[in-house]
């Protein structure tokens, strides 16, 4: 019962790690827009591999990935970064990576290599109101940090530019995986 205790101890430790780099990273986007909508969710993305790595190897069962994207939702929200339906979009992104690991056989390297992109999936849902809520995004962007900085979301606003992001989350996750899988063989 002890060890069981103690691992998921360490698994929600990871969670935490997950979280508090994801959060970490979103401090870059004050440099620029492209820092905030491309390079923090990919630095995101890469970052929190080993941990999920790192949970994924004691943890066999169901639950990983909604476990960590459901400790950054709780984060984001009590904050006052995202709302409820966002905080339930990203644990539904945890879900959906859980299902894949767990459809692939979660004793499988392979599942862990499929499901971890997934997951920092969620870190967009942080940023989906730039796609959905455009001229509100805009408005708090420019009155927060400047009218040129709003100016330069608005090229990061098109279906383009969020198609990009999601590709470059899903391969920056992708190479954090495999690295990190490959650094724990050793």
């Amino acid at each position: 019962m002890e060890k069981s205790n103690n691992n998921f101890l360490g698994i929600l430790g990871c969670a935490v790690l997950y979280a508090v780099t994801s959060f970490a990273c979103a401090f870059l986007g004050f440099l620029s827009p492209w820092c905030w909508i491309v390079v923090f969710p990919v630095l995101a993305a890469m970052l929190g591999a080993p941990s999920y790595f790192w949970a994924t190897r004691r943890w066999q069962r169901l639950g990983v990935a909604t476990l960590f994207a459901l400790v950054l939702a709780v984060v984001l929200l009590v904050m006052g970064e995202i709302d409820f339906t966002q905080t339930l979009l990203m644990v539904v992104v945890g879900i959906f990576s859980d299902i894949v690991r767990q459809s692939i056989g979660t004793t499988y390297k392979r599942s862990i290599l499929l499901a971890y992109p997934i997951l920092p999936l969620g870190i967009l849902v942080w940023l989906m109101k730039l796609w959905t809520a455009s001229e509100w995004y805009y408005q708090g962007a420019a009155e927060e940090i400047g009218a040129d900085y709003a100016e330069g979301l608005k090229t990061l606003s098109s279906s383009w530019a969020l198609f990009l992001v999601i590709i470059l989350v899903l391969a920056a996750g992708s190479l954090a995986i495999s690295l990190a899988s490959r650094m724990g063989k050793k």
